[in-house]
């Protein structure tokens, strides 16, 4: 047995989200190079039964936290589960994950650990009240390991030294019937995959959607995740009497989000970082469309550009211009049996077994 390491995220399966999908990867990576792992964490949008289903499938330890109905509530419930964690196991190496895990920082320095190894992610990082405490305490960690080049560019100069860049990875095994040859019939059917929110835009794709129609007129969009700012969108939809063309699936089950990805054409991923308080820090749903052979159409100056070569797997755009995005969408259907080959080719060359090796050097 290797090094023993607590792994404390803001997400995990069985519930939705990037930075728990990463948590997840990361733990069995590291539990199949021989590291005993144990997770403290939650996961939000299902019931406990099925928590308990998840974690006893899992070769680690899980210790979960409760959701309590206040900030200073979840934060003593959640110390005192990691600290009697930290203490049962007599653990010497924590990996962060999450901003409301990083917060925890200075106070876990005090139990002793030695060494204290932070994702970044993006979403950490942006303008809010608590931007100047979540830097402080990314301070005192002796590595920060961020997911883009883009993260670590938000990342103050004090703290770049000890800043290294892991791209996000896709955990091929995962999903099933991914040699399936995608037909040019009925499209261009979109998807956007991830919380209905300004930084994943589908926003942006609803205001161009009506353009869109006008060159592809069979399109249809579809939108997979957890619902925010609902009545906005909702409200936009009617406006520009596109009820008919948009489907909101909600959260759905990995065996429906699978069919998504199988017939969909292009993922869709206008983020918009201009409000400064949200960023996109990689977009993992452009890895896992790439494994369909479903190309991806990203924002520049995001974390998308470490997930999109552009011209490749996908194509980089300005998220507020109708221009390049009609560009893009011509190039990807002129060439689209080449971006379907060469989407799930590097779908492949990013799995996560090839970031573990760059993990373990980092984390020993």
């Amino acid at each position: 047995m290797k090094n023993k390491v607590l792994i404390i995220s803001s997400e995990f399966p069985p519930g939705p989200g990037g930075i728990g999908s990463h948590a997840f990867n990361l733990s069995n990576g590291l539990s199949k190079r021989g590291y005993e792992v144990i997770i403290n964490t939650k996961s939000d949008y299902v019931d406990k039964d099925l928590e308990v289903l998840f974690d006893k499938k899992c070769s680690y330890k899980i210790f979960r936290f409760k959701r309590k109905r206040t900030t200073l509530q979840n934060l003593f419930h959640r110390l005192s589960i990691i600290t009697r964690t930290i203490f049962r196991y007599n653990i010497k190496h924590v990996i962060i994950s999450g901003e409301f895990s990083i917060w925890l920082i200075p106070l876990i320095k005090i139990y002793g650990v030695l060494k204290i190894t932070t994702i970044i992610h993006g979403t950490e990082l942006g303008k809010n009240f608590y931007l100047r405490w979540t830097l402080f305490c990314l301070g005192k960690s002796n590595k920060i390991i961020s997911v883009s080049n883009f993260t670590k560019s938000l990342v103050p100069k004090n703290l770049k030294l000890k800043t290294h860049v892991i791209n996000n990875g896709v955990d091929i095994d995962k999903w099933s019937n991914i040699d399936k040859k995608r037909i040019l019939e009925n499209f261009p059917i979109l998807l956007t995959v991830g919380s209905i929110s300004i930084r994943k835009g589908q926003f942006d794709v609803i205001k161009f959607l009506p353009q869109i129609i006008k060159e592809y007129p069979l399109t249809h969009y579809h939108c997979v995740g957890n619902y925010e700012n609902i009545e906005d969108f909702i409200k936009l939809i009617k406006q520009l009497k596109l009820n008919n063309f948009i489907t909101l699936h909600g959260i759905l089950k990995h065996s429906e989000l699978e069919k998504m990805y199988s017939i969909s054409h292009v993922n869709m991923l206008l983020s918009n970082n201009n409000n400064n308080t949200d960023f996109e820090g990689f977009g993992i749903s452009v890895l896992e469309g790439n494994l369909y052979g479903v190309p991806a159409i990203g924002a520049k100056e995001s974390g998308l550009e470490d997930a999109i070569r552009n011209h490749h797997n996908g194509e980089l755009v300005n998220p507020n211009n109708i221009v390049e995005v009609m560009g893009a969408l011509k190039n990807i259907f002129m060439n689209y049996d080449k971006y379907f080959a060469r989407s799930k080719a590097y779908a492949i060359e990013n799995k996560w077994e090839k970031k573990m090796i760059q993990y373990e050097k980092h984390l020993q």
